[in-house]
C-alpha cells in the first residue's frame, strides 16, 4: 500500500508524461515494437536493464504438423510452410490485439527425429539425430525467435520432447540434455541473446534419489535433481552463455519445495513451473489452491523468479483446452480467477496460456451475443478473460527502454578497448575470489569511498561496494571550522583474501595507517587503526606469514603478526631510474618474490624486483615507458592466463585503469603493449564471460543511494534524505557559505568517457526548487579545480539562473546571474567534452529545450583536489540554514522522461524496508574517548526487512553529563575526563521510536593501544602489558588530540619515565595540528621526573608567540629510539608540587 501512496502523489506528472510519449508512440503499452532490453534475475525478480521489476505474459508455439492444425497446414518437413504459417500465427495474434510479451517456443523432436523411424512417444530419444537438431535449429528454430523478437516478444526455447517417466544423474537423457545445451549454448545467434531464454526440460517425473528411491518429492529426490541441472547449468556457463534458464521441477514440474534446500547455483536462474486445474489443491477452492502453491512453489519464489510454462483452462464441452475447469471469481472454488490472484500475489510470476495458438489468432474482442458462448468469448473459460487481464498486465511491469549512454569498452567481438574503465579508478589492486576479480581504487576525500568493483572477466566491471564509511570524524574530514581533506584522504590500498576474509590495506598522509576485513566483500566491514602507516603497501600472505611492502623511494618490506603489529622490517630496494619509486605490490610466483612498483609523477613508469628471499637482495627490471600507464596490480586468472590491471592519466577525467596482457621471460614478467599504440586487445580467455555495465543514472527511488555517488568529504545524514519524500533526494541546506568548496553533503558521481561517439557526456537532473530560503544556492556542477556550476539562487522571494565558476587553488570565483525563474521545477544541465576538456552548462523548465547559459569551463586535473572531474549536485546556503530542494532524478541520457526508462515497480520500497524494529551500537554499549578529541558513534537502525542503516547523525541524545562530552549530529567531543551514560532516540521512517544506552568513559592520557601511538613519526613499538615505549630513530609516540585538548585551567603536568638512557628523551607539546611545526620541548636528561607549569609553556623557536594551551594537538615523548623507556605516570593537577 505504501508505494502506491507514493505513486499517487506523481499522477499529474504522469499524465503529463504520457502525452509527450505520445509523440514517440502511437500507443503506449503495444508491444510490436517496443523496448526489449537485456532482462536479468535479480532476487527473486525478473528486472530489466534499469532495475524495473518485470513480468512476462505469453502464450505456446509448437513447430510440428500436429501441433500445427493437425497437419492440415503443412507437412513433410516443408521449412517454408511451416515458416509461413507460424509466422502468419504470430502476426494474427498480434493483429487480435492480445498483449504478448513473451512465446514459449518448443524445439518439436518432428525436425530433430529420423524420419520413418518409429519412437514410442515424446519421452522416447532413440530416434534423435543431432545433425538433424543442428541443421534445423538453424532453418527452422531460430528463423522464428527471430520473428517472434522482432513483433515485440522474447522467447523462451526448450529441448525437443518431454522427460521420461524416471531420470537420473548420469542417465541417457541428461547426456541428451547435455548435448542439445551445450550446442545451443554457444550458438552465436543464441548465445547471450539477450531476448532469448532457455527451459532445460519439459516435466520430469520422477528422479533417482541419493537414498537409492526413485520418485517425486523427497529431499534426496531433490539433492539429485540439483545435482542434475546444475551439470547442465554449469556446462551452458562454461560455453559462456549467461541466457536467463529457467528450471524445471519434478512431478510434471508441480514439486519444488526442496530447491530451497538444494537451489541451483549461479546467475540468471528462475524456476518454470506446470499448472492445471486440480493440481496444488486447485480443485478443491482458493484456500486449498493456496495452501497448495505455498507448500510446492513458494519456497522457491521467495527466492527466484517463477515462470509458468504450461497453464490453461475451459470447461470440457469445448474440447479445446488441456485444463477443465471454469474462471469463476477470486476466492471462490473455480480455477481461472484464483491462479491470478495467486500468481498476482506472488509478485514475481510470469505466465502463459497454453491455448492452441491458432485459437488465439482467432479471437476477436466481441461479447457473445444472445448467450452464444464459444471457448473464445465464454468467460468461463480462458482466452476471455486472459486477453483482458493482458491488457491490464501490459500497463505496468513490463521491460522499459535502455540506456543508451554506456561506458563500456568490451566490443563484442571478442576483443576490449582501453582504458578498460574510462573514469577515474587509479592506484588498482585486483584479487581474485573463485571466479570473480574485484578491484579497488583510490577515492581520497569521498564519502563512502575505496570503491570496490567486480567482474567475471577483467573487461566489464560494475559496481561492488564502497567499504570506507569514514576515516576519522575530524573537522578536516567533515568540512568543518575551514578545514578539509582535499587531496588527502584514502589512496592506493591493497585488497587481498585470504581463508575466508578480505583485508584492504591503506595509509594517509595525515591518519596512518589503516586495516579494513570483512568476511563478504559486501560487508559489514570493520576498520581497525594500526600502529603505524605503510606508505603504498602492497599485502602478500605468504602461508604463515604476513609482508608488506611499502615506502617511497626507498622500499622496505615488513613482516607483521595477525594484528598487523610489525615484527622484522628491512629496506630492500631504492630507486633508481628516478625519485617517486612507490606504489608497491608485493607477490610470490614460483621461486620469486616480486615488488610490482611505479615511478610516479610525470612522466611515470612501471618496473618490477625480484628476489627468492622477501628481504632481498632484490634485482630491478625496468618493464614500461608508455603514456604515462603505471601502478598497478598483476593478476593471473583461472586459466593460467597472466594480466596487469595498471592506470594512464587521461586529463581531466582522471586517472583510468588499463588492462594489459603479461607474458613471462626468465622468470621476467613482460608486458604487452601493441607496437603500433593501438588500444585494442583480444580479450582475456576466461570461460566465464560477463555483460554488466556502470551505473550513472538514478531516479532515487530506493532507500539507499546507488553505489556510483560519494559525498565530497562526509555528509550531514541528518540534512539529507531519500524518504521523506520517496523518489526524490531531498538536500538541506548544511553549510552556510560563500565557498563552494566549502559546502556540505555535495553529492558527486565520477564522469566517465566513451570509447565511440562524439566524447561528450551528459548529466542532466530535475529538481524542485520551491522551498529553497533566502540566500541558498543549489544545482549541478563539474567538481575538479576550477569548479564550475549552473543553479538557482533564492534572493529574496525571487529566484535566479545563477552560474559560478570558482577554484580551489587560486581561491578565486567568478559568478553571473542570469533571468528570474518562476518555475517550481527546473532542468539543469552539464555537458562535458572528454576530446577538448570542455564542460558548458544549459536550462531548461519544459525538459525539451535546453538554453545555454554562463562561461565554459576548462577542466583540469589539479593536484589540490587530486581525483578526476566529476559531477556534483548541491545546495548549500549563503545567509541560513532552513531551505531545501528535492531532486528527481540524474541522467547521463541526451534524452530523457522518467516514465520511458522506469517502472512504477522501480519504486523499491516497502513497509519492511521502512519499519524500525530496534537500535544497537557497533561499541557494543561501552566507549571509550580520548579527552580533547572527536569519535564518531556508530548507531545502527534495524529494519523488518533485514536491512540496516547508521544513523548515529539522525538521532536525539539524552540524559548525558554536559561536563564530560557534548554531542551534535552523532559526533561526540570529550571535554573532560570522567564517566557518563547517554541515550540515543531514533525515530524510523513510519513514526515509531527505539532507544539505547550507551556508557562513556573519557581520559586524557590513556595508556592503551587504542589511544597511545608509538609511530606518530617513524615506525615505533609500545607494549601496553609491560608499559615499555621504543620510538623509532628519532621517532614520536604519544597522544593525537584532534579536537584540540585544553589543558590551560590546569597548573601542572606531571610526567614520570622509567628508562630511556641513552635515548635523549624529551616531552613535546604542539599547539597547531603540525608535527613539523614548532612545539614546547622539555627533555628528561638525567631525571626521571617533570613538573611543567602550564602557564609557562613556551615554544622552542618563535617564543614570542604565546602557546595556546587551550588547544594542544599533539603531546608525547621524542626519543633517539636507542632504548626503551616505561611511562609510570602522566597527568595534568592543580595542587602545588
Amino acid at each position: 500500500m505504501f508505494k502506491y501512496m507514493i505513486l499517487r502523489t506523481r499522477q499529474l506528472a504522469i499524465i503529463l508524461i504520457a502525452v509527450l510519449l505520445s509523440a514517440i508512440t502511437t500507443e503506449l503499452h503495444a508491444w510490436e515494437g517496443m523496448a526489449m532490453p537485456r532482462l536479468h534475475v535479480d532476487g527473486k525478480h525478473l528486472k530489466d536493464e534499469n532495475g524495473n521489476i518485470v513480468k512476462l505474459h505469453g502464450y505456446v508455439q509448437t513447430f510440428s504438423p500436429w501441433f500445427n492444425e493437425c497437419g492440415t497446414r503443412w507437412n513433410n518437413y516443408d521449412v517454408k510452410a511451416c515458416l509461413a504459417y507460424n509466422q502468419g500465427i504470430i502476426d494474427g495474434i498480434m493483429a487480435a490485439g492480445w498483449k504478448m510479451s513473451f512465446v514459449r517456443m518448443h524445439m518439436d523432436p518432428y525436425w530433430s527425429n529420423i524420419p520413418g523411424r518409429r519412437v514410442k512417444g515424446e519421452n522416447d530419444i532413440s530416434a534423435f539425430s543431432f545433425d538433424r537438431f543442428t541443421k534445423y535449429l538453424d532453418e527452422v528454430f531460430i528463423p522464428m525467435a527471430e520473428y517472434a523478437i522482432s513483433k515485440g516478444m522474447y522467447v523462451v526455447m526448450r529441448p525437443p520432447g518431454v522427460c521420461p517417466e524416471k531420470i537420473a544423474v548420469g542417465d541417457d537423457y541428461q547426456k541428451f540434455l547435455l548435448q542439445v545445451w551445450r550446442h545451443v549454448a554457444r550458438h552465436p545467434k543464441l548465445q547471450n541473446h539477450p531476448n532469448i531464454m532457455f527451459e532445460l526440460a519439459n516435466e520430469p517425473i520422477n528422479i533417482l534419489g541419493s537414498d537409492g528411491t526413485y520418485g517425486g518429492g523427497s529431499k534426496a529426490q531433490f539433492e539429485q535433481l540439483s545435482i542434475y541441472f546444475q551439470e547442465i547449468v554449469d556446462t551452458m556457463r562454461a560455453q559462456g552463455c549467461h541466457n536467463i534458464l529457467w528450471i524445471p521441477g519434478l512431478g510434471f514440474q508441480s514439486k519444488y519445495a526442496g530447491f530451497a534446500d538444494y537451489p541451483i547455483k549461479g546467475e540468471n536462474i528462475g524456476y518454470a513451473v506446470h499448472i492445471y486445474p486440480g493440481w496444488f489443491g486447485s480443485g478443491h477452492g482458493y484456500e486449498a489452491f493456496s495452501r497448495g502453491w505455498q507448500q510446492d512453489v513458494q519456497p522457491v519464489a521467495d527466492f527466484a523468479p517463477i515462470m509458468i510454462t504450461e497453464m490453461d483452462w475451459a470447461d470440457k464441452k469445448y474440447n479445446a483446452s488441456w485444463g477443465k475447469a471454469h474462471t469463476g471469481v477470486a476466492g471462490d472454488e473455480n480455477f481461472g480467477a484464483n491462479f491470478k490472484k495467486i500468481t498476482d500475489d506472488a509478485g514475481n510470476v510470469s505466465w502463459v496460456l497454453f491455448t492452441s495458438p491458432e485459437h488465439l489468432a482467432a479471437f476477436k474482442d466481441e461479447p457473445a451475443k444472445d448467450g452464444q458462448y464459444t471457448f473464445l468469448n465464454d468467460p468461463e473459460a480462458c482466452p476471455w478473460p486472459v486477453y483482458h487481464w493482458f491488457k491490464e498486465y501490459a500497463k505496468s511491469h513490463y521491460p522499459r527502454k535502455a540506456f543508451t549512454r554506456i561506458s563500456s569498452s568490451d566490443r563484442g567481438d571478442g576483443a576490449f578497448s582501453n582504458p578498460v574503465i574510462f573514469g577515474d579508478f587509479p592506484d588498482p589492486d585486483v584479487c581474485r575470489v573463485g571466479d570473480t576479480y574485484y578491484m579497488v581504487s583510490t577515492t581520497m576525500h569521498i564519502f563512502p569511498g575505496a570503491t570496490i568493483m567486480e567482474s567475471k572477466d577483467l573487461v566489464n566491471w560494475k559496481y561492488c561496494c564502497n567499504p570506507l564509511e569514514s576515516i576519522e570524524g575530524s573537522d578536516a574530514f567533515s568540512l568543518l571550522n575551514g578545514q578539509w581533506r582535499y587531496s588527502r584522504g584514502q589512496w592506493a590500498t591493497a585488497l587481498q583474501h585470504k581463508d575466508g576474509t578480505f583485508y584492504m590495506l591503506f595509509t594517509t598522509l595525515d591518519e596512518g595507517g589503516y586495516l579494513l576485513t570483512a568476511n563478504d566483500i559486501r560487508g559489514p566491514w570493520k576498520k581497525r587503526k594500526l600502529e603505524g602507516g605503510f606508505y603504498d603497501g602492497g599485502l602478500l600472505f605468504d602461508g604463515d606469514n604476513t609482508y608488506i611492502a611499502y615506502g617511497i623511494n626507498n622500499i622496505r618490506i615488513a613482516r607483521v603478526d595477525e594484528n598487523f603489529k610489525r615484527i622484522e622490517d628491512r629496506e630492500v630496494a631504492k630507486y633508481s631510474v628516478k625519485s617517486g619509486l612507490e606504489g608497491s605490490r608485493l607477490y610470490k610466483i614460483g621461486e620469486y618474490y616480486y615488488i610490482y612498483a611505479t615511478y610516479g609523477g610525470v612522466p611515470a613508469y612501471q618496473t618490477v624486483f625480484r628476489s627468492k628471499n622477501v628481504f632481498g637482495p632484490y634485482e630491478e627490471k625496468f618493464l614500461l615507458n608508455d603514456r604515462n600507464i603505471h601502478q598497478g596490480a598483476l593478476i593471473h586468472t583461472q586459466e593460467g592466463e597472466w594480466w596487469t590491471m595498471l592506470f594512464a592519466d587521461k586529463g581531466a577525467y582522471g586517472r583510468t585503469p588499463y588492462l594489459l596482457p603479461i607474458s613471462w621471460e626468465e622468470d621476467w614478467p613482460v608486458i604487452g603493449v601493441n607496437k603500433d599504440k593501438s588500444e585494442i586487445y583480444r580479450k582475456p580467455a576466461i570461460a566465464v564471460q560477463s555483460q554488466s555495465e556502470l551505473t550513472t543514472n538514478d531516479n532515487f527511488n530506493h532507500y539507499n543511494l546507488g553505489k556510483q555517488w560519494g559525498w565530497n568529504h562526509l555528509c550531514d545524514k541528518s540534512k539529507w534524505s531519500l524518504t521523506s519524500k520517496p523518489g526524490y533526494l531531498r538536500l538541506h541546506t548544511a553549510t552556510v557559505t560563500d565557498n563552494f568548496y566549502r559546502a556540505r553533503n555535495t553529492l558527486t558521481q565520477r564522469i566517465l568517457g566513451y570509447h565511440q561517439g562524439d566524447g561528450l557526456t551528459y548529466a542532466t537532473i530535475a529538481i524542485d526548487i520551491s522551498h529553497m530560503k533566502d540566500g541558498d544556492v543549489a544545482g549541478l556542477a563539474v567538481m575538479q579545480d576550477p569548479s564550475a556550476f549552473i543553479g538557482i539562487s533564492q534572493q529574496g522571494r525571487k529566484r535566479f539562473l545563477v552560474h559560478s565558476t570558482q577554484s580551489l587553488r587560486h581561491k578565486s570565483k567568478e559568478e553571473t546571474i542570469g533571468e528570474s525563474i518562476k518555475a517550481s521545477v527546473i532542468y539543469l544541465r552539464a555537458i562535458t567534452n572528454y576530446r577538448t576538456s570542455k564542460a558548458r552548462f544549459y536550462y531548461s523548465t519544459d525538459n525539451a529545450n535546453f538554453i545555454p547559459f554562463g562561461k565554459e569551463l576548462d577542466m583540469k586535473f589539479d593536484l589540490s583536489v587530486f581525483t578526476g572531474n566529476k559531477f556534483a549536485i548541491f545546495n548549500y546556503a549563503t545567509k541560513a540554514l532552513g531551505g531545501y530542494v528535492d531532486v528527481d532524478w540524474f541522467t547521463t541520457e541526451p534524452e530523457f522522461c522518467e516514465e520511458l526508462f522506469y517502472g512504477e515497480a522501480s519504486m523499491n520500497y516497502t513497509e519492511e524496508s521502512l519499519t524500525l524494529s530496534k537500535l544497537t551500537t557497533l561499541q557494543d554499549g561501552k566507549l571509550k574517548l580520548l579527552t580533547g578529541s572527536t569519535h564518531d558513534l556508530e548507531l545502527i537502525a534495524h529494519y523488518a526487512d533485514g536491512h540496516t542503516d547508521k544513523v548515529a547523525s539522525l538521532a536525539t541524545y539524552s540524559d548525558y553529563d554536559k561536563g564530560v562530552i557534548e554531542i551534535s549530529n552523532g559526533r561526540i567531543k570529550a571535554l573532560a575526563d570522567g564517566t557518563t551514560s547517554l541515550t540515543a532516540t531514533y525515530q524510523g521512517a513510519r513514526g515509531e521510536e527505539k532507544s539505547c544506552t550507551i556508557h562513556i568513559t573519557s581520559s586524557t592520557f590513556p595508556l592503551s593501544k587504542e589511544f597511545f601511538n608509538p609511530s606518530i613519526w617513524d615506525q615505533g613499538t609500545y607494549d601496553e602489558k609491560s608499559g615499555m615505549v621504543r620510538t623509532g630513530r628519532y621517532g614520536f609516540a604519544g597522544w593525537r588530540y584532534d579536537n584540540g585538548l585544553d589543558i590551560s585551567k590546569h597548573k601542572y603536568l606531571v610526567v614520570e619515565i622509567e628508562g630511556g638512557e641513552g635515548a635523549n628523551v624529551s616531552l613535546r607539546l604542539f599547539d597547531d595540528n603540525n608535527y613539523w611545526g614548532d612545539c614546547a620541548s622539555y627533555d628528561f636528561g638525567n631525571e626521571n621526573r617533570l613538573v611543567i607549569p602550564i602557564a609557562q609553556l613556551q615554544r622552542n623557536k618563535n617564543k614570542q608567540r604565546p602557546f595556546a594551551s587551550e588547544h594542544v594537538y599533539i603531546l608525547g615523548f621524542w626519543s633517539t629510539g636507542a632504548t626503551s623507556f616505561r611511562i609510570n605516570e602522566i597527568r595534568l593537577t592543580d595542587k602545588a608540587l
